[in-house]
């Protein structure tokens, strides 16, 4: 998803209300860099704005992250860093406020926040942050992404930004020349990494465990971090991974460096940049703009993404085949209404219904058809909602099962069904993003009809997350309720409104026919 967008208004308003948030001074910590203060908010100690890499600005343009310098005195770290430059915010569809970016930010973004409880103990486990937005915009400093009351619960939490774009993935020959390892495109993925490291080093004086780090992302965040687990880079840093709507593949290949490396080239010859130099004296503002579009090839949407380079990200992580460098337990899943902007009331026609089928399976289209009712238009728009579900879970559980073979790590796999109450929820259900509120509990924002239905969902996802943090299983000590994926198994967990085990596609014969589509390529 891309997060964009945000009115004035609305801006001064969530400002006004994280600000009240904020009570009195947190203890000063000591980091490698240096001592920082924070702020007490909601009953965790809160350090934002804390820089795990020196600006990626001059010459550090499209280079690895370096390490950040130190500082005399204390550091104030009550206020957010910059967002990593992205498209002016606007709003869309049912992103609210809460699910935005305030401002188009800044090159110089690499900055992490940290909520940890405030009451003292032994060592907590750690979730490590990654944010979605199509890995073009979106900021660890949202709303949704408050880390306190999450904290409260007795985890600590990081959040962080990474470069993003342009910025953050752009290849080129003169690039990948210029490298120490013969690679380019990859930079946001290195600075989660570079983050990662600064964890390692630092996070046991804010309370945290280096022992039991969990890299936690939604969307791209979600693709990420099944990118981590494919990275060299990354082996060691963390021991498990959450991935919230971004596993199993089902979109376009991600770019090979030489594929990239074209792209990069069309962006600098757009530019009339001639060399390296060039490239990195372009405003921030000319090179986002001559990168819009999708990469040749790619998904709509997706302009720039993390590159399979065979250095930094060896391969694609929507191969289940693909080598497991960290082969840790994961959680996975999707929500139910992942349906795009449509919303889940969207009405097709028959006719349509079958050309869009015929469309996406190609020769396996006919087979499909015959399990999804389509005989008036009623028919159709109810059986397209139903096969979009299916395919978001059919790819999860046939992806799952095939890397669950070859990986024999845990995979817990789950879908989402709790509606967020924006306008016209009805329409929006359990859309893609929903459930990442109740999972950080930031259910306090203005003009949403919460009840205690929404705290007790919000309760459920902490719970099962905390769990899989703390042992590797979602499931409370001693039970067993959350099954694994296994080869043969098509069932997932249901969160939210109707919890309990369920499978994964509305009928094994459909959950055939998808296979044998994907089989099919």
């Amino acid at each position: 998803m891309r997060h964009t967008g945000i009115t004035v208004v609305a801006c001064v308003l969530f400002a006004a209300a994280q600000a009240s948030a904020f009570a009195a001074q947190a203890p000063v910590v000591s980091t490698q860099q240096g001592r920082i203060s924070g702020v007490v908010q909601n009953g965790a100690d809160t350090y934002l704005g804390i820089p795990y890499a020196r600006p990626p600005v001059g010459p550090l343009r499209w280079h690895a992250p370096v390490r950040p310098a130190s500082w005399h005195g204390v550091r104030d770290g009550s206020k957010f860093g910059p967002n990593c430059y992205q498209d002016p915010p606007r709003a869309f569809g049912p992103y609210t406020p809460e699910f935005l970016v305030d401002s188009q930010g800044s090159e110089d973004c690499l900055y992490l926040n940290v909520w940890t409880p405030a009451t003292h103990g032994p060592a907590k486990p750690v979730l490590f942050w990654i944010h979605g937005g199509g890995f073009g915009s979106g900021s660890a400093a949202m709303p949704i992404y408050n880390g306190s009351r999450l904290a409260a619960k007795g985890v600590v939490v990081v959040g962080i930004n990474y470069r993003l774009g342009v910025f953050g993935f752009l290849a080129h020959p003169e690039l990948t020349a210029e490298s120490p390892r013969h690679t380019s495109g990859n930079y946001g993925l290195l600075d989660m990494i570079a983050a990662l490291r600064w964890v390692q080093q630092n996070i046991a004086q804010f309370g945290g465990d280096p022992r039991r780090v969990t890299i936690v992302g939604q969307s791209a965040g979600a693709g990420a971090v099944n990118d981590l687990l494919l990275t060299p880079d990354a082996k060691g840093l963390f021991v498990a991974g959450i991935a919230e709507s971004g596993s199993g593949g089902g979109g376009a290949p991600p770019q090979t460096l030489a594929q990239a490396e074209g792209q990069g080239a069309a962006i600098a010859n757009k530019l009339g940049a001639h060399s390296l130099a060039e490239l990195r004296a372009a405003s921030a503002e000319a090179l986002l703009d001559a990168s819009r579009g999708p990469p040749p090839g790619g998904p709509p949407g997706i302009r720039m993404a993390p590159v399979v380079d065979g250095q930094v990200l060896p391969a694609a992580a929507s191969d289940p085949a693909a080598r497991l460098v960290s082969n840790v337990p994961l959680l996975t899943g999707f929500n139910i209404d992942e349906v795009g902007l449509a919303g889940r009331d969207h009405k097709t026609s028959q006719a349509d219904f079958e050309a869009a089928v015929h469309k996406q399976y190609g020769a396996h289209a006919d087979p499909i058809l015959t399990l999804y009712d389509h005989g008036s238009d009623e028919e159709a728009s109810g059986s397209a909602l139903q096969l979009a579900r299916d395919r978001t879970m059919g790819n999860l559980v046939l992806w799952a099962q095939a890397r669950a073979r070859r990986s024999g790590e845990p995979i817990y796999a789950y879908v989402w069904d709790h509606p967020y109450p924006v306008p016209d929820s009805a329409r929006w259900g359990a859309f893609h993003t929903s459930e990442v509120p109740y999972v950080f509990g930031a259910l306090d924002t203005p003009d949403r009809a919460f009840t205690d239905q929404d705290k007790q969902v919000s309760d459920q996802i902490q719970s099962y997350w905390i769990n899989f943090m703390r042992r590797g299983n979602p499931n409370p000590p001693g039970q067993s309720s959350w099954p694994r994926v296994t080869a043969g198994s098509a069932e997932v967990m249901e969160l939210g409104d109707h919890p309990g085990v369920r499978p994964a596609v509305s009928s094994p014969e459909r959950l055939a026919a998808l296979h044998d589509a994907a089989a099919g390529g």
